[in-house]
């Protein structure tokens, strides 16, 4: 099983970069052999437009390759362009994970114990990559499809092209062009889903949000990478 810290960074990261760049819709420049792959990638770059924030409550579950249900997790995340980040699960544990796109805080509540990086959107390849808005990036690096689309909703799946990815699968579905699903599966036949609610676009947040500052008395960790 991944590690819970582990699992929530690769995450949590994988959306503050959702959307949050300037997606590039021309795709002139991407290898013409795969026209599935193309038009859907230029599909995915229209939903990740014109995003500058997001806010949104969460319900998280994983579960085994049985169906068999092994956590459950809720949440709040807010995200802003480019790369600045607040997730906080509140239940059944309190862990935070919160970037201003320079230093990356890991702040599990309930062991009091801060981790503290330098911010490197590559941390874990394949979520960090997977959805940064550059067509030409999201072409090189994974087979996207539509998996079905509507009047207002469509969704994704993308695999990832190399063999070492920590995610095998995801899906990812959009309404109105606001985030709604994402469903992971991973090495380790998990299945992480994660439903969207209380989905809000564009509306202020200070960057304030994004500063933290370690409680006192509680053990900081840095690590350099």
């Amino acid at each position: 099983m991944i590690p819970r810290i582990v699992k929530t960074i690769s995450i949590a990261l994988l959306l503050s970069t959702a959307g949050f760049t300037n997606a590039d819709a021309n795709v002139s420049a991407v290898d013409n052999t795969n026209a599935v792959n193309i038009k859907s990638t230029a599909l995915l770059a229209e939903q990740l437009q014109g995003v500058q924030t997001l806010q949104a409550q969460f319900q998280q579950t994983i579960s085994n390759d049985k169906g068999q249900l092994l956590q459950q997790a809720s949440g709040k995340l807010i995200v802003k362009k480019p790369q600045q980040l607040y997730w906080l699960t509140e239940q059944p544990y309190e862990h935070l994970v919160v970037t201003d796109g320079t230093s990356l805080w890991l702040y599990d509540i309930d062991l009091e114990q801060v981790n503290k990086e330098n911010y490197n959107n590559n941390i874990d390849k394949a979520p960090a990559l997977l959805l940064s808005g550059d067509v030409a990036a999201i072409q090189q690096n994974y087979q996207v499809a539509v998996l079905e689309q509507g009047d207002d909703e469509i969704s994704f799946t993308l695999k990832p092209n190399a063999g070492d990815s920590a995610f095998s699968q995801l899906t990812i579905s959009f309404k109105q062009q606001k985030i709604t699903r994402m469903v992971l599966k991973d090495n380790f036949d998990q299945t992480t889903t994660i439903d969207f609610s209380d989905v809000e676009l564009n509306q202020p947040v200070s960057d304030q949000q994004f500063a933290f500052t370690p409680p006192v008395g509680v053990e900081v960790i840095e690590n350099e990478r």
